[in-house]
């Protein structure tokens, strides 16, 4: 079993090319698609939301299902 990686809102806005604002909105409120709002699962430890590697490649699954992410893979 692979053990799993951890992002912060900082990480994940390089990933995603977006302001850390943006990605702590998807968080909050949900990243806009065609077919209503999905949002970033994530758990806030203190003050700093954290975004597990398998919630990442999921969000992004639902919200760009053709592109993927190769280096998120679930297996």
């Amino acid at each position: 079993m692979k053990t799993p990686r951890y992002y912060s809102t900082n990480e994940v806005a390089a990933i995603f090319k977006r302001d850390p604002h943006t990605i702590r909105d998807w968080i909050n409120h949900g990243c806009p698609t065609p077919h209503g709002p999905v949002k970033l699962q994530a758990v806030k430890l203190g003050k700093s939301w954290t975004i597990k590697d398998e919630w990442l490649a999921v969000f992004e699954l639902r919200v760009r299902p053709e592109a993927g992410r190769p280096d998120l893979d679930l297996e």
